[in-house]
């Protein structure tokens, strides 16, 4: 993660943004990304609310203690006077909900936003307001959708069982021979075969 440290043109301009990461590993390597577009665009960045122009949390939205830990650090992060912003998988996954419910977070960003943080955040600090995104069903972006999917004979481990699926017939597939059994009539060879075998 960058450093508070770390020189950067902003320092002047004093736009200053902490970073609060939740949740899992994926949340830490994204909030490392966010750190380094945020210090490339200029910002200061910090994990200290003090002082900050913005707090950005990135949440956790899947496991029911992480996402009340959010809750509660967001509004934590109100009471420091910066503006605040919920980023991550809480506010990927419930958008324009969560900044319905919680007037605290002048924003709620989606995943979409990431590339441009820095330029959101400089519309935040600047009174604009940054509308929340309506959560969609993000496997409808792959080429074949997972939703598409369930339409087809195909079967993939984990994703289902397909609408059509095919009756196995034990006879045509009996499974491997107990030890010691005579092989099914279909492996035993022929009276050509065995005739062969003798010439």
């Amino acid at each position: 993660m960058v450093s508070a440290t770390s020189p950067s043109p902003s320092a002047a301009a004093g736009r200053r943004v902490a970073l609060l990461t939740l949740g899992c590993a994926r949340n830490e390597v994204d909030s490392e990304e966010l750190a380094a577009r945020l210090h490339a665009d200029g910002w200061q960045v910090t994990t200290d609310g003090e002082g900050a122009d913005v707090v950005v949390v990135n949440t956790c939205g899947f496991v029911e203690k992480a996402k009340q830990d959010s809750i509660q650090t967001l509004l934590a992060a109100a009471e420091t006077g910066a503006k605040v912003v919920a980023a991550g998988c809480m506010a990927e996954r419930y958008g324009r909900e969560l900044a319905d419910s919680l007037p605290e977070a002048q924003a709620v960003l989606s995943f979409d936003d990431y590339p441009d943080i820095a330029a959101r955040l400089d519309a935040v600090v600047a009174g604009e307001q940054v509308t929340a995104h309506t959560p969609r069903d993000r496997r409808e972006l792959l080429p074949l959708t997972p939703v598409a999917r369930r339409d087809s004979a195909v079967v993939l481990p984990g994703h289902g069982t397909p609408t059509r699926t095919p009756r196995r017939d034990r006879r045509a597939h009996p499974g491997p021979p107990a030890p010691g059994a005579a092989p099914p009539a279909r492996h035993r060879p022929g009276r050509l075969a065995q005739a062969g075998q003798r010439l």
